[in-house]
């Protein structure tokens, strides 16, 4: 529901009403909008958590960055609810400073960065990135394009993820260039 209309137009009521229940369960269970829309990020980000990142770790920070990337595209070209609401509530807390939900959105996006931060500076450790790449100024704009692309594709149905995809791939396969790789060509 705060995937279609927005976390501003949802009511207790009409998610009770909506979930099939009477308009004050909600109302009896969070006690309020703002304890509501907190549950939810928590529980989204969970969700976003578990796919993105707990299913084992490669040996290879390389691959397992490209694997994150892939699999931010493949939750995109097969959105569910849950991963709508998170952009839009990541959408939101962005236009609403004060919203309620602002700090939980800040700690799961400073959590994604860091994880991707932590493979960059991995692969610059061994030696398979240049030492001239910033791990946290990186990871910062590789979000940032994952981000956009994926706010770009709720709004227009006409961007082409595939090819969204395949150009980060190649952006970031670029950057990890290594000075000898560099000196070859």
């Amino acid at each position: 529901m705060v995937g279609k209309v927005g976390p501003a137009n949802v009511t207790l009521a009409n998610v009770g009403e909506r979930a099939g229940y009477s308009r004050g369960l909600a109302t009896h269970h969070f006690g309020s909008k703002g304890a509501l829309m907190q549950r939810l990020v928590e529980t989204v980000t969970h969700q976003f958590r578990n796919a993105m990142f707990d299913r084992g770790e490669s040996t290879d920070p390389v691959v397992e960055l490209r694997a994150l990337i892939g699999i931010y595209f493949d939750v995109m070209a097969d959105l569910q609810p849950v991963n709508r609401a998170r952009l839009v509530l990541w959408a939101d807390a962005v236009a609403h400073p004060a919203s309620e939900t602002r700090a939980t959105m800040v700690a799961a996006d400073r959590e994604f960065r860091e994880e991707i931060e932590k493979r960059i500076a991995l692969a610059m450790t061994a030696g398979l990135a240049p030492t001239t790449i910033h791990p946290q100024g990186l990871a910062t704009a590789v979000v940032a394009v994952l981000r956009g692309v994926a706010l770009q594709s709720l709004m227009d149905d006409d961007v082409d993820l595939q090819a969204a995809r395949g150009e980060v791939e190649a952006l970031l396969i670029h950057r990890f260039r290594t000075e000898q790789e560099e000196d070859r060509s």
